[in-house]
């Protein structure tokens, strides 16, 4: 066979190897940066202290419970772990893995130190909740208001929080906090000591009623300074909107208090998320339109309240 003609059969078989080759599609944004992917939509907690409650009153009751049911009990929500539940790893596990089958994503709170007191480096209940977690996707909040406190070892306790967690469960998205009544852009620097470099984002306003509007400003300086500071564009900011649908003058159950939007996500980097990371009704404590109520108690009354 001619050199030439070699040539020529060589061309021919790059030729009819490229037609059968399909070109690689267009790359998309990686599944990581996606909040919602696909056909997810967030979970509804079906233990949720709102629809336990009209679950037992709806019939008798059907007056007091009708605005709880229809504007709370059934509204996408943030479930909180603790570290005083017996069988943390396996609640963790069946609440994600239900979620998993209906195409939900859960959103869950892990509250592992009790109010008033600082973090145990090393706690069990970290590494049990991680380990519920597993393969499954989900958003995490971890330990609301604590990064604002006085514990000294807050920041290298969270640090290490966010990495067994990462470690563990590759597919969550996990949040650090920076609720406070202060502008978040100024914490910048303790979210940095906190872990930030390898969590997916930051969530402000928990349990708190400051407005979107109020919000935006500050959590796009904060996240200006964290893109500063890190090289990273892709950090999610989420606040919780549970209570900020009307304007109010004080944040202990004040007077005229609304639920806010339950729930709008969207890639945009830099753009501020809303969904409900806690429950209407909720009790602030002992103040207020509730006084006579505790901290962390579901009040029917502040919940009618807050839905008529």
């Amino acid at each position: 066979m001619s050199r030439l003609r070699r040539l020529a059969v060589g061309l021919l078989g790059i030729l009819l190897l490229s037609a059968c080759v399909s070109p690689p599609p267009p790359a998309g944004p990686p599944p990581a940066f996606r909040l919602l992917a696909g056909r997810y939509q967030l979970a509804r907690d079906p233990d949720n202290p709102a629809l336990t409650w009209v679950r037992t009153h709806l019939g008798g009751e059907s007056s007091a419970a009708e605005p709880i049911e229809q504007r709370i009990a059934y509204t996408p929500v943030a479930r909180s772990f603790t570290a005083q539940d017996t069988d943390l790893a396996g609640h963790v596990h069946d609440y994600v893995a239900q979620a998993a089958r209906q195409r939900w994503q859960p959103m869950l709170v892990g509250a592992f130190t009790e109010p008033g007191r600082c973090p145990e480096a090393g706690s069990p209940a970290v590494a049990d909740f991680a380990r519920g977690l597993g393969q499954e996707r989900a958003i995490v909040v971890l330990e609301p208001g604590l990064l604002l406190g006085d514990c000294p070892g807050a920041a290298a306790y969270l640090a290490a929080v966010v990495h067994t967690i990462r470690t563990a469960a590759p597919n969550v998205f996990v949040f650090l906090d920076v609720s406070g009544n202060d502008d978040p852009s100024q914490y910048a620097g303790r979210l940095l000591a906190a872990g930030v470099r390898e969590a997916s984002g930051i969530t402000v306003n928990v349990g708190r009623y400051a407005s979107m509007e109020k919000l935006a400003g500050p959590t796009r300086r904060l996240f200006d300074a964290l893109a500063a500071s890190t090289g990273r564009r892709d950090y999610f900011l989420l606040a919780d909107s549970a209570r900020n649908g009307a304007t109010v003058t004080d944040d202990c159950n004040p007077a005229g208090a609304k639920p806010g939007s339950p729930g709008a996500f969207s890639d945009e980097p830099g753009a501020l998320q809303q969904a409900w990371l806690t429950v209407p009704g909720v009790s602030d404590g002992p103040c207020g339109t509730a006084p006579g109520s505790r901290r962390g108690e579901f009040v029917p009354d502040l919940a009618r309240q807050m839905a008529g």
